[in-house]
């Protein structure tokens, strides 16, 4: 066999079988919640420093693919191939070590599946274009629709990572300017409890992604706890209540929510909680009945004070 052809199939094979395993990622590191080996999750963390590569290696190539066809820069067409592995390379690391990361630290929840499977459908297309670039130089138009699907690929994957560290709506949440809502017949949780669990819980603790089965922004599974077996919340009994609990830790304890390098809870968050709890823990008691029905109690001042 022709000495080319022997290398263009090794290349073809070689391509494949990764694009294999990065598609069995899924099922060789199952996403159920459950928290595994510390080394996994040791390793997964580096994708945090690997993920920034990719993005900034495939924009670049498009840009040199322009520049290569204008006289004065034509210089730069040797470097379009060994820029493409490198994205490629890159894409495939951040995808296997952030499926590492998503099993070995426990999460799960729609948003990291599709995050995962943006990563993985990118590193794929990125292996084809690859491929394509190296062994199809007569065919450019296959190239450049599939560089073209991968950066849009990209943007997806990136997009969903965005949300699952920053929520989905922090691109844009800087840009409303609607006048507070709250008022005396807001509800207590609605308007003052929920929106604690979202700035500081959410991020592991929602559809999105849940981390130790536990889920807060369902009211009732946010009372009925995790995989500790501890009740979320027990109405009447903060000290009862695992949310409670965790964020009353000691600022050394491993279990303190949210976890470092978050920054704990306000006395002032912590104070409301308790009060809400120990109220009842209800979606349905307004801030007016709440005032009435505790006039005296500190809360109470927290409460006058986000009225006015």
């Amino acid at each position: 066999m022709n000495p080319l052809k022997k290398k263009q199939l090794r290349l073809i094979g070689i391509g494949g079988a990764a694009a294999l395993f990065l598609l069995l990622l899924p099922a060789l590191f199952p996403m159920s919640g459950k928290p595994g080996p510390n080394l996994i999750a040791a390793l997964g963390r580096f994708h945090i420093l690997v993920l920034h590569f990719p993005i900034a290696l495939l924009f670049i190539v498009p840009v040199f693919e322009l520049l290569a066809r204008t006289r004065s820069m034509g210089s730069v067409r040797p470097a379009i191939l060994p820029l493409l592995t490198l994205a490629t390379l890159s894409a495939m690391a951040a995808t296997v070590l952030g499926v590492l990361l998503a099993y070995g630290d426990g999460f799960s929840g729609e948003g990291v599946r599709l995050h995962m499977w943006g990563g993985i459908v990118t590193s794929v297309l990125l292996i084809a274009t690859r491929l394509t670039k190296q062994l199809s130089a007569r065919t450019p138009l296959l190239y450049f629709c599939l560089l073209g699907l991968s950066l849009v690929s990209l943007v997806l994957a990136s997009d969903h990572g965005a949300a699952l560290v920053h929520g989905k709506t922090f691109l844009t949440e800087k840009l409303k300017r609607t006048p507070s809502e709250i008022s005396l017949d807001s509800s207590i949780y609605t308007a003052l409890v929920q929106p604690i669990f979202r700035n500081h819980c959410y991020e592991c603790h929602s559809s999105d992604k849940f981390k130790g089965d536990f889920r807060m922004d369902d009211f009732t599974l946010l009372l009925a706890g995790g995989e500790s077996g501890m009740s979320g919340i027990v109405p009447g009994d903060p000290e009862d209540s695992e949310v409670y609990y965790r964020i009353t830790l000691k600022p050394t304890s491993k279990g303190l929510m949210p976890p470092s390098p978050h920054l704990p809870l306000s006395t002032n968050d912590i104070d409301l909680i308790a009060f809400w709890i120990a109220s009842g823990a209800s979606q349905s008691p307004t801030l007016q009945e709440a005032l009435q029905s505790n006039p005296s109690d500190p809360v109470a001042e927290l409460i006058r004070a986000t009225l006015q």
